[in-house]
């Protein structure tokens, strides 16, 4: 993946969690999005090749 590419990935990662941040805890909205934004962020760690604490 290229530095561009990434970058990209680790920003919509970011942006997709301000975003589940801001939903109604426990709401099937939130629970999707807070699910979506741990894999944006795994594959953005492992696409960096740095391991995910």
């Amino acid at each position: 993946m290229s530095d561009q590419n990434l970058a990209a990935a680790k920003s919509y990662a970011e942006h997709a969690a301000a975003t589940a941040a801001n939903l109604k805890p426990g709401t099937w909205e939130a629970v999707q999005a807070l699910a979506l934004t741990s894999i944006a962020h795994s594959l953005a760690a492992l696409a960096s090749g740095s391991p995910r604490d």
